[in-house]
């Protein structure tokens, strides 16, 4: 039988899958993180998290790594050559015959139509990453702060935070986030507010992340305007990171620019608020050119095996891995909701 492996290693939850090409069967399953950036011994602690992936889910199928006939592994943190090189060292160390690393901002435009595509990620981080149909590679930002990134978990839920704390210390206009976060935490003076805000967030970063989160995108569905503004300025930069790698592909003339948005924060969020303002930016910025929006509703994983079918020259098979990539999330609720 020939096997096909994806994983989506990312700062928080790995993804994981195996295909097998002859019966068209799909094995889907959530491991824990496997960012380099984010394991406490880095690089030195890759290898055992990876190792326990592979084991866990090649022994659901009975099968080695000589079974697996293509390997696609898209990783947080493989930002330079140097990074890549070390962990291809590490993945053919452990066994790994034949594949292709990328970084995981990579998978989602991988399920694009035509083997091309743009993908503005917003997870635990930001960054916007494509390729056209020549193979041509792009991305940019992913590295917070120090590339103007203002997209991603980590930083809304703080900007979220700030709102509030402006509110209460600067004099800031009103917004619904402070009676939101108040009842949340059920408290009503301020100073026990952050107190309990910075002492969730060292304790439960997750959760804290992921309930701030919610209370941004809760509010700014409601039409709070604080919390509108913070999204739209998002969205106003994920459409410059998108529009730079416009500039920086190749397109034929008439080929439409698939711009597929992924990350739990843009396909959990209540509010799409940050999608429709990139959207409307781009349509003004590009007026001549034909979009393709859509918000991606599978796993990134599945754009993993998606490339590693087009790399063994079976990407016909797009279409029908995707379907049961729908399936797989749908039985098991690969994300946590925001």
């Amino acid at each position: 039988m020939r096997y096909v492996l994806g994983i989506d290693g990312g700062a928080t939850k790995t993804h994981c899958a195996l295909y097998d090409a002859d019966t068209g069967r799909l094995d889907f399953m959530p491991y824990g993180a496997a960012g380099h950036e984010r394991l406490r011994g880095g690089f030195d602690e890759l290898p055992g998290v990876l190792r326990g992936a592979f084991r866990s889910l090649l022994s659901r199928s009975n099968i080695g790594f000589d079974d697996i006939e293509m390997g696609v592994i898209g990783l947080s943190g493989v930002d330079s050559p140097g990074q890549h090189r070390i962990v291809s060292e590490i993945l053919s160390n452990l066994g790994l015959k034949r594949f292709s690393l990328y970084n995981d901002a990579f998978l989602g435009a991988f399920t694009g139509s035509g083997g091309s595509g743009i993908c503005a990620v917003n997870g635990t981080g930001s960054c916007v990453a494509g390729l056209d149909a020549s193979g041509k590679f792009v991305k940019i930002g992913g590295l917070g702060t120090l590339t103007g990134d203002f997209g991603g978990g980590l930083m809304l839920s703080r900007r979220a935070a700030g709102l509030v704390y402006s509110q209460l210390y600067r004099d800031a206009p009103y917004t619904a986030l402070t009676t939101a976060m108040f009842r949340w935490l059920n408290v009503t003076d301020r100073d026990e507010f952050w107190g309990l805000i910075t002492e969730r967030l060292q304790n439960e970063p997750e959760e804290t992340t992921l309930a701030l989160c919610r209370h941004l995108f809760e509010t700014a569905a409601e039409g709070d305007a604080a919390a509108l503004a913070l999204l739209e300025e998002s969205g106003r930069s994920y459409a410059g990171g998108i529009a730079g790698a416009i500039n920086d592909l190749t397109y034929a003339p008439g080929e439409p620019v698939e711009v597929i948005f992924a990350g739990s924060v843009f396909t959990k969020g209540a509010c799409d608020c940050i999608q429709k303002t990139a959207e409307a930016v781009l349509r003004q910025k590009f007026p001549r050119s034909g979009f393709i929006f859509r918000t991606l509703d599978v796993p990134c994983v599945a754009g993993a095996v998606v490339r590693a079918l087009r790399e063994l020259g079976v990407e016909e098979r797009r279409d029908s891995v995707l379907r049961l990539f729908r399936g797989a999330v749908s039985l098991q609720g690969a994300d946590k909701a925001i």
